[in-house]
């Protein structure tokens, strides 16, 4: 059945394990979303029985058709999707494309809902998955609340000029350029504020990447990696980029791990990295292999696409002091270093 109980329940059941720790807090919350002010209406012990069916929310359903009565319905509807997009922040609480994708397939089962809103929120799921799913969740949440009270209820399309508060607005600009990726990295687009983006365009030449070959696919795959602040703390000083960057963009989940890596380096097998013009190569020979270790981030799928729809070029001079810093750390080992030109290499 497509009741609030029920999305109540699949919104926890997707929850983030530092999230709600019970059905009731998550109740909470989420009658926020639903109504302004529906904790001034509902008993504390309540919370559970919403989450559970028993109160099938006849008392809600009045409190939001006031809200209704006193904004109008489509500023109603944008504020509830503005409170689901502040309580999910950053996708704290909840995985936001399992949600999304859970409440469409609870929907598509749904018998009992009036054509209109069937089809509405058909075209809703449609029109805002990529670029607006907290405005899908939040209809969802309202006509299965409403359609349990009303007999005569319709599908409203929600008045775009009513809009007062932005939620999670799209740079439009990048996200017409990301229609070929993944639905999950088009949505983690969206969440990302112009200042983060910046901070991601001001680091992200300071990436380095290698390639390795998968023997099960035949194909090669490409690593992307930004070398540990830790480690390097002069040099990214030199380069203006400080330990909260560096935080902020693990927040923003556009870098991840920070741990240790090994390279293996054998005689006639020469290893490396390299950015878009150079390559740093290391060699020996030596019969016996070398293991070098060094300590960086990975960048994950979401900051790989961006750097291809920014057309992210990077920043020779830094890694070329990188490198420097890298040959003194290899001296005493039978291990050669050299920085070449990627047409030199090739």
């Amino acid at each position: 059945m497509f009741v609030v109980s029920n999305l109540f329940q699949i919104i926890f059941q997707n929850r983030k394990t530092s999230s709600w720790s019970n059905p009731k807090s998550a109740s909470k919350d989420l009658l926020l979303v639903i109504a302004e002010n529906a904790h001034a209406y509902i008993s504390d012990t309540a919370f559970n029985k919403y989450f559970s069916g028993k109160n099938k929310g006849r008392t809600l359903a009045g409190v939001v058709q006031d809200e209704i009565d006193e904004k109008g319905f489509s500023e109603y509807l944008f504020q509830a999707e503005f409170r689901l997009s502040q309580i999910n922040y950053k996708e704290n609480k909840f995985d936001l494309v399992s949600v999304t994708e859970e409440f469409f397939r609870l929907l598509e089962q749904a018998n009992h809902l009036p054509v209109s809103v069937l089809i509405g929120l058909e075209e809703s799921y449609q029109n805002n998955r990529e670029t607006r799913p907290y405005l899908f969740l939040a209809e969802c949440l309202y006509y299965a609340l409403a359609c349990d009270h009303q007999s005569n209820i319709v599908y409203q399309l929600p008045d775009a000029s009513k809009e007062t508060q932005i939620v999670s607005k799209p740079l439009e600009a990048l996200v017409s350029k990301a229609s070929g990726y993944s639905r999950r990295i088009i949505q983690e687009l969206n969440q990302f504020s112009e200042e983060e983006l910046r901070l991601f365009q001001r680091i992200a030449p300071f990436t380095f990447y290698d390639e390795s070959y998968d023997e099960l696919s035949q194909t090669y795959n490409t690593r992307y990696q930004l070398i540990s602040h830790a480690d390097f703390f002069d040099l990214f000083e030199k380069y203006d980029v400080s330990g909260d960057d560096i935080e902020e963009l693990r927040e923003c989940r556009l870098i991840s791990g920070g741990g240790h890596h090994e390279m293996i380096v054998e005689k006639g097998e020469p290893s490396g990295f390299q950015n878009d013009n150079m390559v740093l190569i290391f060699t020996t020979k030596s019969e016996e292999r070398t293991i070098l270790k060094y300590s960086a981030f990975h960048l994950t799928k979401t900051a790989q696409a961006l750097i291809e729809i920014l057309k992210v070029e990077t920043n020779d001079d830094f890694f070329n002091d990188l490198a420097d810093m890298l040959k003194e750390r290899v001296e005493g080992l039978p291990v050669l270093a050299e920085v070449v030109k990627v047409e030199d290499f090739e």
